[in-house]
């Protein structure tokens, strides 16, 4: 039996999953984050390390001899590594961690979609902390929708709403918005007192992105309640979401006539999977599914002989999907 390490690494969280060679998954482990932009490229090494020993030692309940040296394979799939300058930066902690073993690197978003499809073509998006979603044809051929970071982009992400809840908060506080009912539980979340608080905090030392990700909790549970603002966020996301499924649908019909020319394209079916904490919520992730399937009719109009679709659920996570990106290096 071979067994292969793979570890799925984002803004929030690190986790492993040591897997065999028939794609059974029997340890897991996880530890704090390891997107470089975050953590710096050194701890977030040192936090792929303590995932993966820790799926070791999980993996010891039912493979009680294996050994760091039974892992034929390592794969990371780590958050910000999209470009080739930062995967450069992360490199050369990761072979510490790794040693002499193969090894491969490659952003979580792949890994992610390793895992949903088991290495097949398809889309994935990642709604977690960030929101990034990834297409991979069945030539190999990658074609990404946002992932542009908090700054710029992530739309429809935890962080994403969270920030907004935020600002509808400050709005209701000095008036140029309604008043929310998201107010008390926002406040009472970041532990602050009022508004006044709630900017010190905000700006200081103390906050991070991943306590502004994790409002997104807070919203979906009030708009569950009824709130008219947390509602109308939770739909904004629904709606970016979308937005962003389509966009990375439309790149790969258009490649998918460029390469057809003249010729008539043979129809396909797209398999769409969603994966991240944001769907555990069960209304979000029927939402968003709709929304996708609404766009999806809307891109008939233009690829009609292409553009079937079916949403469906991921075979392996991320972690699993890394293991896989591995298995390539061995197989």
């Amino acid at each position: 039996m071979k067994y292969l390490l793979g570890v799925d690494g984002g803004g929030s969280e690190t986790r492993a999953a040591v897997v065999t060679d028939t794609y059974e998954v029997v340890g897991r482990g996880a530890a704090g984050a390891s997107n470089h932009y975050v953590v710096g490229a050194e701890q977030a090494a040192s936090n792929c390390a303590q995932a993966a020993e820790d799926a070791l030692v999980d993996a010891r309940r039912l493979v009680p001899d294996i050994t760091r040296e039974a892992v034929v394979a390592w794969g990371f799939g780590l958050a910000g590594v999209r470009r080739e300058s930062d995967a450069a930066a992360v490199r050369p902690y990761l072979n510490r961690v790794v040693g002499n073993y193969p090894w491969t690197l490659d952003t979580d978003a792949a890994a992610a979609h390793s895992g949903a499809f088991a290495g097949g073509p398809g889309i994935i998006l990642s709604a977690g902390t960030g929101a990034i979603c990834l297409g991979i044809d069945e030539h190999g051929e990658r074609f990404y929708a946002d992932g542009w970071g908090p700054l710029l982009g992530d739309d429809g992400s935890g962080y994403w709403m969270g920030s907004e809840a935020l600002r509808a908060v400050c709005r209701a506080a000095d008036g140029r918005g309604q008043a929310t009912r998201l107010t008390l539980p926002i406040l009472s979340a970041l532990n602050v007192a009022n508004c006044d608080a709630l900017v010190q905090f905000i700006y200081s030392d103390q906050c991070s992105r991943d306590q502004i990700a994790r409002l997104s909790q807070v919203v979906l549970s009030m708009a569950e309640a009824g709130a008219q603002v947390a509602i109308a966020i939770r739909d904004r996301a629904v709606a970016h979401l979308g937005n962003t499924v389509a966009a990375a649908a439309r790149a790969m019909l258009t490649r998918v006539q460029e390469r057809a020319g003249f010729a008539q394209p043979v129809p396909q079916e797209i398999l769409i999977a969603l994966r991240g904490g944001l769907f555990d919520d069960d209304f979000l992730r029927a939402s968003v599914g709709y929304i996708v399937g609404e766009r999806m009719v809307e891109l008939k109009r233009d690829f009609l002989p292409l553009a079937s679709w079916r949403v469906v659920k991921p075979q392996l996570d991320a972690a699993g999907g890394a293991a896989l990106l591995a298995q390539k290096l061995v197989s």
